[in-house]
């Protein structure tokens, strides 16, 4: 049945190179729909990376810095028994030397849901849209979702969801161990979607309770039309990496690996951008002398898989410190490639000794070295098992037009 309004927040989407993965989702999702409207934040990004926007969609942009006016005023709220109640979790939970911490991430996350909820019932009157016809979409499990739990309270007729992935999930991978309102959010919405297993059990580990009446497991996906390249090339190996360079990727480990190899003639090509940049290309430059290596920077996605069907690579590498489950991953088992990955958040439910290998979260360098060796060394015709292993897991698990179908039947059932 086709629902009639489907109303997105999102941080970046479609006015920036961030939130890329968002783009095959709206390409199966958004049809369901009469309307999408997308409430996102100003564009931070004037690249043009011909991101996918719906026929039926309007951009509708807001301001980050708008959005903390009024703080101070704002203190009243601490009195509401949504504060209240999460303020006595956070005691009971955390350490004294986080109380304080905790405190301010509250203020801030109450603030900004509020200021959130109040334009969102302003932007519903301003385009003329009857709150119950819509599908309310956060697509992150943060203070959007929150704004989405405390409009659902106040108005059980509406239907509001969020996502949850990475940093809105894994409270424990943050200086500060906690993630606010996450038992207010969970119970008031419709429903929230994690994006692996892991996830769902750590909510649960987190609230101590079980919550499969109010958690689903809803996978992202990717598309990928593209044959996997099986014509691998005499005498030269070719490894890729994808990620944003900040710290919890730990695209340096990825340089120390590679480092230690022992195999002859590789290449290295990472895709992706961030702060850390030029630490990392410095770091290449004294330990990969005998490498070749590319920082590509930000690339288009259909490009970063037109040039994995266009070359033979060899092995994907992600060694993050945390994960959800990465899409970059899934891009690479779309294209046949065995992937390493660092046994962390919902990787294990993407990689396994069948189309790669895992490593311990904390892995050692030469360890990890030889076991990209040893695979390197394998008959060609043992990697290329792994290879079809890898297309076949994503078809079976990660292909999009299967997981967001399933996705929008839900959405339909709730």
């Amino acid at each position: 049945m086709k629902q009639k309004n489907l109303l997105l927040l999102c941080d970046n989407y479609p006015l920036s190179a961030r939130e890329f993965f968002i783009d095959d989702e709206m390409r199966v999702i958004a049809p369901k729909f009469d309307k999408v409207l997308i409430y996102t934040a100003s564009a931070d990004s004037g690249e043009n990376l011909n991101r996918f926007v719906p026929a039926n969609a309007e951009i509708v942009s807001f301001s980050r810095q708008k959005m903390e006016i009024g703080k101070l005023k704002s203190i009243f709220r601490i009195f509401k028994p949504v504060f209240v109640a999460e303020l006595f979790f956070a005691l009971r939970n955390l350490p004294v030397k986080y109380w304080l911490s905790a405190v301010k991430i509250m203020y801030v996350e109450i603030h900004r849901a509020t200021n959130l909820k109040n334009d969102l019932v302003g932007l519903c009157k301003a385009k003329n849209l009857n709150p119950s016809d819509c599908v309310f979409y956060s697509y992150w499990h943060d203070y959007k979702a929150l704004a989405l739990a405390l409009m659902l309270k106040e108005n059980k007729s509406l239907k509001c969801i969020a996502r949850a992935h990475r940093w809105d999930v894994f409270a424990d991978k943050n200086t500060i161990p906690y993630l606010p309102f996450k038992s207010f959010i969970i119970n008031n919405l419709s429903q929230s979607y994690s994006i692996s297993d892991a996830g769902k059990f750590y909510f649960e580990q987190y609230l101590n309770r079980k919550l499969d009446d109010k958690v689903t497991v809803s996978r992202l996906g990717k598309f990928n039309g593209r044959q996997p390249n099986m014509d691998r090339q005499p005498n030269s190996v070719l490894i890729c990496s994808c990620s944003n360079l900040i710290p919890v990727k730990q695209v340096d480990k990825i340089i120390e690996v590679i480092s230690h190899l022992q195999t002859e003639n590789i290449r290295w090509v990472h895709f992706g951008d961030g702060p850390l940049r030029s630490d990392l290309e410095q770091l290449s430059r004294g330990m990969l002398s005998d490498v070749q290596y590319e920082f590509r920077g930000i690339v288009a996605n259909d490009k970063i898989l037109d040039f994995y069907a266009e070359n033979h690579v060899d092995l994907f590498i992600n060694l993050s410190a945390s994960e959800g489950i990465p899409v970059s991953i899934m891009e690479a088992l779309s294209a046949g490639i065995p992937v390493v990955a660092t046994n962390v958040g919902g990787t294990a439910e993407a990689v396994n000794s069948k189309n790669g290998f895992l490593v311990p979260a904390d892995f050692d360098s030469n360890n990890v070295a030889k076991i990209v060796d040893n695979y390197l060394n394998l008959p060609i015709s043992e990697q290329n098992v792994y290879r079809r292993n890898a297309y076949d897991f994503w078809r079976e698990y990660f292909e999009a037009e299967k997981n967001y179908n399933e996705f929008v039947f839900h959405l339909n059932s709730l």
